[in-house]
């Protein structure tokens, strides 16, 4: 079920893709087929990511009053979560929003893999180079890090590094990723942003050793799907975030002259001292006569 609906249509993509760099005349061109199908995925799914990416960012805005509203109902959960979805329906947010461009992408990696696989134990990969990198089809997932580990490296330190290049160039793209996307809630002093930090860096690490055992093509296709994820998240947090910052609708209020405190003129309304002395002392005199 899997291979039909992930891998052959994959596996035809980096085909077609390939075949029209070669009459091109472009060099390196299952590598170049591999960001081309990266790219046409993302375009195919962008709508649902932006949606996704605005949903979570809805949510991280929510997040002080779904605090207070934690606090408030501690010990009634059954209000606690009324309320919560109260607010989420007044917002205009699904929680589980951000989760869905993640459960489709899971299943197009591994269907990435098995293609790369397929097109490697078809010979058709193998010995594909890409500009600093050797051969596409390597490591196998059979050697696990025999290549690598233990030190020296097997197949060399100069080719040891070539290969190490992408699997670095990942975790540092997928920590960016995280990073944009939590920008509104990384407060210090938040347990969950903690967690979420910590659970950010043991992901992290086990990419990086995933990546250091499959073929470089996968790791390509990684990559590159990481890095338009970046620019799309950039461009969420510019232009969609300055959007939530001034919601449509909301007025500049300022405040009138009329609804400014009026000061009294207290000479007009309070006597002055020269004032009452001057009366005083009229009705002194018209008293003696």
């Amino acid at each position: 079920m899997l291979h039909t609906i992930f891998v052959e249509p994959l596996v035809f993509l980096l085909e077609t893709f390939n075949r029209f760099f070669v009459a091109l005349g472009v060099p390196y061109t299952y590598g170049f087929a591999i960001i081309a199908v990266t790219l046409f995925l993302r375009l195919l799914m962008l709508p649902l990511t932006l949606k996704s990416m605005s949903s979570m960012r809805k949510m991280q805005e929510l997040q002080p009053q779904l605090d207070a509203l934690k606090k408030k109902y501690k010990n009634d959960q059954q209000k606690l979560l009324q309320a919560q979805q109260e607010l989420y329906r007044e917002a205009g947010v699904n929680p589980l929003g951000g989760c869905l461009p993640m459960l489709i992408q899971m299943p197009i990696l591994f269907g990435f893999y098995y293609a790369v696989r397929e097109l490697a134990q078809s010979g058709k990969l193998v010995h594909q180079s890409f500009f600093w990198i050797p051969d596409l089809a390597f490591p196998d997932i059979s050697q696990g890090l025999s290549w690598l580990w233990p030190l020296p490296p097997s197949v060399g330190w100069e080719t040891a590094i070539r290969y190490l290049i992408l699997p670095i160039l990942l975790v540092v793209t997928q920590i960016l990723t995280q990073k944009l996307s939590t920008a509104q809630s990384s407060a210090s002093d938040n347990p969950q942003a903690k967690a979420m930090n910590q659970m950010m860096w043991l992901m992290s690490l086990m990419f990086f050793y995933i990546t250091l055992t499959v073929p470089s093509a996968l790791t390509l296709y990684w990559v590159t799907s990481n890095i338009l994820g970046v620019l799309q998240q950039l461009y969420v947090n510019r232009f969609m975030g300055l959007a939530a910052a001034t919601p449509t609708g909301s007025q500049d209020i300022r405040p009138t002259p009329s609804s400014l405190p009026q000061e009294t003129d207290q000479s007009a309304s309070t006597p002055s001292k020269g004032t009452a002395a001057k009366s005083g002392g009229k009705r002194r005199r018209k008293k003696k006569r």
